[in-house]
């Protein structure tokens, strides 16, 4: 099967007849009746069987379907990186980050990049460490930010910079635990509701080593998307959570955030698409990285811990 006979029987098998299925790829009914008959002929057996108006597929073309589904969502992430090369008049670049990230670190970036660069065009995709293979690979993005090593062979990862993870719980409750328990206020939170974070993020690993530390018998307590809302959460008194060194610096005084010397730091670092590597306008704005995130971890440090 060429290309061509490829688009069409796909798009049969997505619309059940010759009509709709020549909408979908702007062709007459005609020429995909011609297309889906020289094929057949080529391979030697029916893909489709008439049947009351609509078409239905071959255990063959169920086969077919299966594997050449595959093929055709190649070509379009081919079709996708093929527009995105495409450069803008006067510069741009594309990023993805954590919500966490975009929340607490790239407003910073991005004030800083306009003053330095004002006719560069900035897109920013604010996505979870799962979605950032795609978009790295299309090049919807030049390059990503994300907590930890991403494992997908096909990504450069570079650290920016490390820090220290943090316990977050309502302040009067972690006043109550110091009062409570002086020597280690943290086992006061065993018997409260755990808010993790939902799904592959990396971040749930570290939330259920510290519950696991603390004794947590039901390390799976509430489950949200996003460090944000968990954190409204925490505000509620509806349990604690575990947040990153970025976040923590960005809590209001309802909140304790609670260093964790003894466990792991964790890095921020950033992706790239090893065989496409950032145009030199995203270059130029990850060479501000570094300095921005120092200079922000050394004047907005956490709020204190309270004793």
């Amino acid at each position: 099967m060429n290309l061509r006979q490829l688009e069409v029987f796909q798009a049969v098998m997505q619309t059940g007849n010759m009509s709709a299925a020549a909408r979908l790829i702007c062709i007459t009914p005609s020429a995909v009746s011609k297309t889906i008959g020289h094929t057949e002929l080529q391979l030697g057996y029916k893909l489709f069987v008439r049947a009351k108006g609509t078409l239905a597929p071959t255990p063959e073309a169920r086969v077919l379907f299966e594997e050449s589904t595959l093929i055709h969502r190649k070509l379009d992430e081919l079709k996708r990186m093929a527009i995105n090369l495409r450069q803008v008049d006067g510069g741009q670049v594309r990023l993805a980050a954590l919500p966490s990230i975009s929340h607490e670190f790239l407003p910073l970036v991005l004030e800083q990049h306009l003053t330095r660069y004002p006719r560069v065009n900035v897109e920013v995709r604010t996505l979870h460490q799962d979605q950032m293979v795609e978009a790295l690979l299309t090049r919807r993005v030049d390059f990503a930010l994300g907590f930890y090593t991403h494992p997908h062979p096909l990504l450069t990862n570079t650290v920016l910079v490390s820090g220290l993870l943090h316990l977050v719980v309502k302040a009067d409750i972690w006043e109550r635990a110091v009062r409570a328990r002086r020597q280690n206020p943290m086992t006061f939170l065993t018997s409260m509701p755990l808010v993790r974070l939902v799904g592959e993020d990396p971040m749930c690993q570290s939330i259920d080593a510290l519950a696991r530390h603390l004794g947590h018998s039901a390390p799976a307590g509430v489950q949200v998307h996003t460090s944000r809302l968990a954190l409204e959460l925490v505000r509620r008194g509806m349990g604690w959570t575990v947040v990153d060194f970025l976040t923590a610096r960005n809590l209001d005084a309802s909140l304790t955030a609670v260093p964790l010397h003894d466990f792991a730091s964790i890095s921020l670092q950033m992706y790239v698409a090893t065989s496409t590597p950032p145009s030199q306008d995203a270059l130029r704005m990850v060479g501000m990285l570094p300095g921005l995130l120092h200079q922000m971890m050394e004047h907005n440090s956490p709020p204190p811990r309270r004793e």
